[in-house]
């Protein structure tokens, strides 16, 4: 058991502690695989051949591979579902799961008195849905049958794996409200896509309640000094941005705000949810952001910190807060 811990520290900085936990990760795995019942052993005097080798081979991948761990063990828990990872789609971050986790604490109770008043359903759009984290853990935990979540992404690779997300919770009935993805680059749509995925997109045919993204900003100098485990596996488009790694975030305000845009303008304003957040890099990054909200006729903004005290997210509203 040593001997593969030591391993397992070039793949976590050193950090013993990690590379244990990731030794009883990969040894659960291994079980899990190989028996129909176990007990969560994780030393490896547990293990017959078959199962040693088998986590040695998972080991090779994660060392010499630099796989990152959640390809390995192939799901990330996220908001309280286990989303199906799958090289290049973006991983799931902590981050993005933190912000998340918000929404839904802000969003639940508000749409649970809106549906005694209000016929339609509440309009979500998430932009960059990547694996689809963000829009099914929405549509697991809202009230049932309060919203319509609807992700967009360019990656054929993401869509299939959010699709596949998609089966696999809302056959063990873990979805209370519907998502649809569809495939649509925002950062290159012109007016009119926009108007046509609106038109058949939305009950209304008129935008939507809320728009949530976590768009590519990583910037060209940023991406240089990632690591093995993000570079070689995961989709540098889903990355890296131009304009200091903010180019999504100008064109979404953009296509959220003008006339007849992804944004219902009179929906949303009289009370105290954000109309739209969207994860940023870091502080590096606020004020241009904000320049372009400003720009596109928002009139209030905040930054959400995350639980490391790092600038993650800017939050908008086209007049004030409640």
């Amino acid at each position: 058991m040593q001997h593969m811990i030591k391993r397992l520290l070039s793949a976590n900085g050193n950090n013993i502690t990690q590379a244990k936990q990731e030794l009883r990760w990969l040894t659960q795995y291994v079980l899990q695989k190989t028996r129909k019942k176990f007990f969560f052993m994780s030393e490896e005097k547990n293990l017959n051949e078959i199962e040693k080798n088998l986590l040695n081979e998972l080991i090779n991948e994660r060392v010499e591979k630099s796989k990152p761990l959640q390809y390995i063990l192939g799901t990330q828990p996220f908001c309280n579902l286990e989303i199906i990872t799958q090289s290049p789609v973006l991983i799931p971050r902590w981050e993005t799961e933190e912000w998340t986790s918000k929404v839904i604490s802000m969003l639940g109770p508000f749409l649970q008195e809106r549906k005694g008043k209000e016929r339609t359903k509440f309009e979500i759009l998430d932009i960059c849905t990547g694996s689809g984290c963000i829009a099914l853990s929405l549509s697991h935990h809202l009230p049932t049958n309060s919203s319509n979540i609807h992700g967009i992404d360019i990656s054929s690779n993401a869509l299939s794996l959010a699709e596949l997300n998609y089966f696999t919770f809302n056959s063990k009935n873990q979805l209370k409200n519907s998502v649809n993805f569809s495939k649509l680059d925002i950062l290159n749509a012109t007016d009119n896509e926009i108007d046509l995925f609106i038109k058949e997109s939305t009950e209304s045919g008129k935008g939507f309640n809320m728009i949530l993204s976590n768009p590519p900003y990583v910037t060209n100098e940023e991406y240089k000094t990632l690591k093995d485990d993000v570079k070689l596996w995961e989709d540098k488009i889903a990355l890296v941005a131009e304009k200091d790694g903010t180019a999504f975030h100008e064109r979404i305000a953009y296509h959220t705000t003008r006339n007849n845009g992804l944004l219902r303008f009179k929906d949303n304003i009289q009370n105290y949810l954000p109309q739209l957040i969207m994860e940023i890099g870091g502080s590096h990054q606020v004020r241009k952001v904000i320049n372009y909200l400003k720009n596109c006729g928002f009139k209030h903004l905040e930054v959400w910190r995350d639980a490391a005290k790092k600038d993650r997210c800017v939050v908008a509203k086209l007049q004030n807060f409640g």
